[in-house]
């Protein structure tokens, strides 16, 4: 529990300095909403490159892994995004930043130093694939689905999906680092250290902004979604990953790995990433929500990110 607590406090802390600066007078909402974008746009790509190209994958990328943890996050994903469109009446690009939330877990503030924490250094490698692929899913899925449902005809949206994809620079990172990673492409000293800069902004600018849009949002009024919301995220999802992994191995990937399972499991437990409020002022939809979701979840994760691990002591 205190190790969690030092992983997850510096967050907490600069995130109510955003609300604070806002409480003050120092910041705006649109200030708020300005610094997302530049985390989306500028220092959130250089991290999401750097975190996977430093990663060190040396053996070959188990398809049958990743494909068994997909499953779940498409699960999820996909029974959020019909919920909200059917039971909460969210119109446009809400569902699919509804869906994101219930199925974006926090990798890069959390997930990996907790992880390398709780199994050492052999756990980069299954961190690592899950990080690129689970990426380029959500990132695929919330493109698709955005588009499905602000188009007018299957070939605009399909045209909406590519010009997304080609302009998301998240997903464009993703894509670099692992071919990068892949053919072993290191970058000459002066542009690796102005990326690492940059990354370094990442975290604490989108925790930042995050704390100001805080400040205001009507969380009374949303109860029973931010309350669906977790429960998909911090419940389901990692319940659904052990029972695919652990009593329904599918395409026949080794039980006896448990490391990776463990990885696997410990990872869709993870509370919801920075990455969603950035992505939900891109889509300009859901954000007030959203803030309030990866503050809720982050808060929540602290106890069952612990019963979590418990657990995954208990087999193998």
């Amino acid at each position: 529990m205190i190790d969690i607590l030092s992983i997850t406090t510096p967050f907490f802390i600069i995130i109510f300095l955003g609300s604070f600066a806002r409480t003050m007078g120092w910041f705006t909402n649109e200030h708020g909403q300005t610094l997302a974008r530049f985390a989306f746009f500028i220092v959130l790509p250089p991290f999401m490159f750097v975190s996977i190209t430093s990663s060190p994958i040396t053996s070959t990328v188990d398809i049958t892994f990743l494909f068994q943890y997909e499953i779940s996050t498409i699960i999820i994903f996909l029974v959020a995004s019909i919920v909200a469109r059917k039971f909460f009446f969210l119109t446009k690009s809400e569902p699919a930043m509804f869906a994101l939330n219930a199925s974006y877990p926090n990798y890069g503030y959390i997930g990996i130093p907790l992880c390398i924490l709780a199994f050492g250094n052999g756990a980069a490698i299954p961190m690592a694939l899950i990080l690129v692929a689970d990426t380029i899913v959500l990132l695929t899925l919330t493109a698709i689905s955005d588009a499905k449902f602000n188009s007018s005809s299957l070939q605009k949206a399909l045209k909406n999906v590519a010009i997304s994809m080609l302009r998301n620079p998240l997903l464009l990172a993703v894509l670099l680092g692992f071919f990068s990673l892949t053919l072993d492409i290191r970058l000459p000293k002066t542009p690796s250290l102005l990326l690492e800069i940059l990354a370094g902004a990442a975290a604490p600018t989108a925790l930042f902004a995050l704390g100001i849009t805080l400040i205001g949002q009507p969380i009374s009024s949303v109860k029973s979604e931010l309350g669906l919301i977790v429960v998909l995220k911090l419940i389901i999802h990692p319940v659904l990953t052990a029972v695919i992994f652990l009593y329904w191995p599918i395409l026949g990937f080794e039980k006896s790995n448990i490391l990776w399972i463990k990885v696997a499991i410990l990872f869709s437990c993870l509370p919801i990433a920075a990455n969603v409020f950035a992505l939900s002022q891109f889509y300009k939809a859901y954000s007030g929500k959203s803030a309030a979701a990866i503050m809720g979840t982050t808060v929540i994760a602290s106890i069952t990110v612990p019963l979590t691990l418990f657990f995954l002591q208990t087999i193998g």
